[in-house]
């Protein structure tokens, strides 16, 4: 017998449902000001003041490696007379035949069309098919763009020739008993999405340690308590969690545009530790408007730093398109990423442009939200005139850090609030970090770590 036709079943369901009130969502558009970095966009013009890295120099061979940077088609080759780099527009000055068919000789790279050669400076060097009196060589020339090589990574400065900063050598560029490994991911979305990731410490506590599972320590499950620091190179914040009787400091760098410091990868919290340094260099260099590369350096550091207890990391996996912590390419299946995204997911996910008309900031985006305003406020100055502030204005030398750990054991004091506390202590280590900044190298580092251990010892 048939079953009697149950209308319940298609009753309306109950509910918010606003999604027809909401469909001016889709004809919401993205923010060209801080997105959109082609040649001569407000933007583009500012990223091109600063040295960026824009390969990994394995990848330049004995042929010509054709590559796009901030919307310009580049060709970045190694001259075979003393081996230096040069890096310049794609299309020959001549008829535009590509340069990456190019054939290099010492001190340039000639053209396979007609001959034309050209000096890393883009200096037109010889036209062999010309006539003697021809004066071509005088009226043309090729756009190129200074290079510095350095531990495997190729960096240029895009910008200006009478603007050129100073290359910024950082204090972490060459620490003893440190090996810089470099690698490079691409991510098919805008280079900001990319950048304010690492402005955004809160999303540790669930995409990385309660969205699937632990992907670095079980103690970045605590909500930390973030702090952000003024400093003389740009902005660090300081991100503190107690565990058991030590209060936990993670001290992220970051300086203007896109260059971030974290602090260790794999560090565990259960004895004290002063001054550890980073596990990660980074820099976001963009493609163009809607693809990026993350181009860093992973620290390896020797055993006396004691930066891998559990045995998480592994050098081979660093280099070109991957990296060995998680979820930082599409390396991984679609399904395996939906079970258990990564950074990767959370920033190419939000389109190719992430539009923040449809974004509801609050109170934990405080970070993303002054990332934008700083940059916001950059390329503004810019185009009033003003030079963009640089990490060597304020050193001659070797600029001080500040990224990595630092774990002191203060336990829980009777009748006091534990959250002030650990406010306290955030903006003490931030002040002793500061108060180095006089010092360079061993003599810094041995100054940093003695305060941080009378610190320590006035809790006991």
């Amino acid at each position: 017998m048939n079953k009697p036709f149950e209308t319940d079943a298609f009753a309306t369901p109950e509910g918010n449902f606003r999604g027809h009130d909401k469909q001016d969502v889709w004809s919401q558009e993205h923010d060209p000001e801080v997105t959109e970095v082609g040649p001569g966009t407000p933007c583009g013009e500012y990223l091109r003041r600063f040295w960026m890295p824009i390969a990994m120099t394995d990848q330049v061979g004995d042929l010509p490696y054709r590559l796009r940077i901030l919307g310009e088609d580049l060709v970045l080759f190694r001259e075979t007379g003393e081996g230096k780099l040069g890096l310049t527009h794609l299309h020959c000055a001549h008829r535009n035949m590509s340069l990456e068919f190019g054939i290099i000789e010492p001190g340039g790279i000639r053209c396979s069309y007609h001959g034309w050669k050209y000096g890393l400076d883009g200096t037109v060097k010889e036209t062999p098919c010309e006539p003697p009196a021809s004066q071509v060589k005088k009226k043309a020339c090729l756009g190129a763009y200074p290079v510095i090589e350095y531990k495997g990574l190729a960096f240029a400065y895009m910008g200006p020739k009478d603007e050129t900063p100073p290359f910024p050598v950082l204090d972490t560029f060459d620490d003893d008993g440190d090996e810089l490994v470099p690698y490079l991911i691409k991510s098919p979305c805008n280079w900001l999405q990319v950048m304010e990731n690492a402005w955004d410490p809160f999303h540790v506590v669930y995409l990385h340690t309660l969205a699937a599972r632990v992907q670095f320590h079980e103690s970045f499950a605590h909500m930390p308590m973030i702090e952000f620091h003024d400093c003389a190179t740009g902005d660090f914040y300081t991100n503190v969690r107690r565990d058991g009787d030590f209060v936990w400091v993670r001290v992220h760098d970051h300086m203007l545009p896109s260059f971030t410091q974290n602090g260790g990868h794999f560090p565990v919290p259960n004895e004290s530790r002063y001054f550890g340094r980073g596990g990660l260099t980074r820099w976001i260099t963009p493609i163009d408007d809607t693809n990026t590369m993350v181009i860093a350096w992973r620290h390896f550091r020797d055993e006396s730093f004691n930066d891998d207890p559990r045995g998480m990391t592994n050098r081979d996996e660093v280099g070109f398109g991957t990296t060995d912590f998680y979820g930082q390419g599409p390396d991984r299946n679609y399904e395996t990423r939906q079970r258990d995204p990564g950074d990767y997911d959370a920033w190419v996910s939000q389109g190719p442009i992430n539009i923040h008309a449809r974004e509801n900031l609050s109170f934990t985006d405080r970070g993303v939200a002054k990332a934008r305003r700083m940059v916001r406020n950059s390329i503004r100055g810019l185009q009033k005139g003003e030079r963009p502030a640089q990490a060597t204005d304020n050193f001659d030398g070797v600029i001080p850090t500040y990224a990595g750990d630092t774990v002191l054991n203060i336990p829980m004091q009777e009748g006091r609030d534990d959250g002030a506390l650990q406010k306290e202590v955030s903006f003490k280590v931030a002040e002793i970090l500061k108060s180095g900044d006089h010092l360079q190298g061993v003599e810094r580092r041995e100054f940093i770590v003695a305060a941080l251990k009378e610190y320590e010892a006035s809790w006991a």
